[in-house]
Parts: structure tokens; sequence; C-alpha cells
């Protein structure tokens, strides 16, 4: 790590741009119970046809997990319809290298799943 140092974190995506009500941004600190409790609500009140689950990095797995739990509470695939997209986006660090040729920029996986209650079309 001595040829990197840290820098200031730059205005943040996230921040600018608030998610919408009906998308969930999985994180890995976050609890699996408030995450599927949160989808149910957002599929069985109403109020929304849809509902989008967002994994970044480490949080991926998560979000499979937590997707597969709040389908099975729902009823599974009578009751929604699943759209699945993995991507990679690309990250910046926030170490910033010192010697030239080293490299701050790097892929990571994003999962997007889009939930849709049956009867209703995409």
């Amino acid at each position: 790590m001595e040829k990197y140092r840290r820098t200031t974190i730059g205005t943040d995506s996230d921040v600018q741009h608030p998610a919408p009500t009906n998308e969930i941004r999985i994180a890995t600190q976050g609890k699996i119970k408030t995450y599927v409790s949160r989808i149910c609500d957002i599929l069985t009140t109403g109020d929304q046809p849809t509902a989008i689950i967002i994994g970044k990095g480490n949080a991926v797995s998560k979000a499979v997990t937590v997707t597969e739990i709040a389908r099975r509470r729902l009823g599974g695939s009578e009751v929604v319809r699943q759209d699945t997209d993995v991507l990679e986006v690309e990250a910046v660090d926030v170490w910033e290298p010192i010697e030239d040729g080293l490299d701050r920029h790097g892929n990571v996986p994003l999962v997007f799943k889009m939930w849709l209650r049956v009867g209703l079309t995409m």
C-alpha cells in the first residue's frame, strides 16, 4: 500500500440520485429480513407493480439470497415474474497511485433483478 495514498472521495452518484421507492439496493451490512420484508411490502401493497433489486460487489450473493427468500415467501413464480441481468460496472478506488503505471480502475460485478407481479406486462 506504500505505492498508493488515500484521496478524498468525490461526489457519489447515489447521493445525487436517490433510489426510487421501488428500488432496493442491497448492501453487505444490511439484514436479510429487512430486505425481504421491504420487497414483500412493495409487491403486495399495490402501490408499485415492480420491484428492482440491485446488489453490487460483495453484496451480489446477498442479493441472490434475498430474492430467493422473498420469491418463496410471496408464493413463487405464480405470483412474480423475474428478469435478471448480470453486469460489470467500473469502479474507481479512493486510493490514488503515487507512481505512474498503476491503475485505480477495476470492474465490479452487479446483479440487477426486476420483479413484476404476474398479470402485468413489462
